[in-house]
Parts: C-alpha cells; structure tokens; sequence
C-alpha cells in the first residue's frame, strides 16, 4: 500500500514537471525563434541600426504615453466601477453590470468604421487621443470583472469597521478596499498594459504621421523598408517586445500575495 502511494505521488509529479516543461516550451521556443531571426545577417549590428538609425525611441515614447493614459483611465474606472457595483445597493445594478460586461461581444472590427469616421470628424486623427476611447472600451470590461470580483472577496465586515469608524464610502475605498484587493487590481494594470502596448487594428488605422506612431505599427513599416531583410524584422519585434516581459516580471510577483491577508473574514 505505501509502495503504491509513493508511486502515484512519482507519477504525479512526473506529469506536472512535464506540463510545466511543455508550457514553458510554448513560451522560450517562439522568443528563442525570434532572438535567433533577429541574429541573422548582421548579428549585433540589426540592433545597433534599429536603436540609432531610426528614432526608434519616438515610437516608443508615443506607445508610453499611450499607455500610460489608457492604464489610468482603464484601472481608476474600473476600481470605481467594481467597488460600486461590488458593495453599493443601488436601483439597476445588475443590469448596469451585465451591459458593461457585453462589450466583452464586442469585437475590435465591429467598431472600426464608426469609431475612424467619429475621430475624422472630430479632426483628432494621428493624435493620442483618437486612441484613447477605443482601447477604454475594448480593455475596461474584462477588467472589470476582475476587480469586481477581487472586491467580492473582501469581507463586509472590514468595511463596515471602517465606515463605524468615521471613513467616509470614498476613504474606506482607497484606504481600505484598495490596498487589500491588490492583486486584482494589479491584474487589471497588467492586462490593460499588455492589451494597450501590443495593440495594432487601431493604431495602425488612427495614426498616420511618423511623429506620432506606436512601436507596434514599426514593423510593419520596416518591412515595407528592408524587403527580405528578416534580421533586422526580428530585432525590431524582440526590441518590442522587452519592455512587456519586465514589466510582467516585475509586477507578476503581486498577482500571487494574499488578497486578504490578516482580515478579519466572515
């Protein structure tokens, strides 16, 4: 009998070293296709040409601010959002709720046309703003069912202590709720950097102007200037890249923290 229970615990842990081995392979083997297409032809040099040749740093300083903005809004509606519909009794909420999360239906093409005939009218095509509104939209749903979720988990009772307390809904939000629900809610960052940094449809379609260009869109006009010239591609799509890996590697530890830890819990 102890034989056959240590062999089932050799065999699980067999099977989890194996999908864990599998699941990393999915991740390395593209980047390490592409380290190794980028590598092609100059070596080194593909890099060096892509970060001095090009202004390359303009795109990224465009994709940054983009970014950025898109975060803030994206997290500070959703916080707001999610605690209400999360924690407030009002007339409505659940079919307030369900018809945010219907945009989740909503695909980016569907919103195209509308969305560039809208931005022309308003004369704010090639500028940041012509972006904004339609990477809110597509990113804040999911998000929202993250962070609602995150302040589900929060035990009324700390809220309630807070509010005996003299914390007014609003301080007991971002006193309380807030630094207690930070692993959704750095989800939510994490996503919405992710969503807004490597998006393309849009940027490409809004942004014309080399001024005012997002890294994602570089690409595709390198290889309208190199041709064949795969080495220099590649270096530019792992330049792209880079700044998505640390920022996951630095916020991913936060995911995994205890959304509660040392609340008091129903």
């Amino acid at each position: 009998m102890v034989v056959s229970v240590k062999k089932k615990k050799t065999i699980k842990s067999f099977l989890t070293y194996l999908v864990t081995i599998f699941l990393a392979a999915l991740i390395i083997i593209p980047i390490a296709i592409l380290v190794y297409g980028s590598l092609k032809g100059g070596g080194l040099q593909n890099y060096i040409d892509i970060l001095t040749n090009y202004h390359i740093e303009n795109y990224f300083k465009n994709s940054i601010i983009i970014t950025l903005l898109v975060v803030a809004l994206v997290v500070i509606m959703d916080i707001l959002a999610g605690f209400a519909l999360s924690k407030l009794n009002f007339p409505g909420k659940n079919f307030i709720y369900i018809f945010l999360l219907s945009a989740l239906l909503l695909p980016a093409a569907a919103i195209m046309v509308p969305v560039f005939q809208i931005s022309s009218g308003m004369g704010i095509l090639n500028t940041y703003i012509s972006l904004l509104g339609p990477y809110v939209v597509l990113i804040a749903p999911f998000n929202l069912l993250t962070v609602k979720n995150g302040f589900d988990a929060l035990p009324n009772t700390v809220l309630e202590a807070a509010l005996i307390d003299g914390c007014t809904t609003f301080k007991a939000l971002w006193k309380i709720a807030v630094p207690m629900c930070k692993p959704s809610i750095v989800m939510a960052v994490i996503w919405t950097f992710l969503s807004s940094w490597n998006e393309y449809l849009f940027a490409s379609i809004m942004l014309r102007n080399d001024s005012v260009l997002t890294i994602t869109v570089i690409p595709t006009k390198f290889q309208q200037m190199y041709g064949g010239n795969t080495g220099k591609l590649f270096a530019s799509l792992f330049i792209i890249i880079v700044p998505v890996m640390a920022v996951y590697f630095i916020l991913q530890k936060f995911v995994t923290s205890g959304a509660t830890d040392g609340a008091v819990k129903e």
